[in-house]
């Protein structure tokens, strides 16, 4: 599996429709592109202190809109 950062136009999208810019770009820091082996694209998050839970529901926020827009849908109606 190849691991890479979110493409910057995933990250421009997401940053677009969140209200607290701040706190999503240091959630963006805990995601990641992975390429499995056949090829599929998919988002994981490698985040462990759940302890600071406005940034883990960011972050969990982010995934969710990350693997939307990979997969072609909108993220305008969440």
């Amino acid at each position: 599996m190849k691991e890479a950062p979110l493409p910057e136009w995933i990250v421009e999208r997401i940053l677009e429709k969140v209200s607290n810019k701040p706190l999503a770009q240091e959630a963006l820091k805990y995601i990641k592109l992975v390429e499995r082996e056949d090829g599929t694209l998919w988002v994981k998050e490698e985040f462990e202190d759940t302890q600071k839970h406005a940034l883990w529901f960011m972050v969990l926020s982010c995934v969710n809109y990350a693997q939307r827009l990979l997969r072609g849908e909108s993220i305008d109606d969440i």
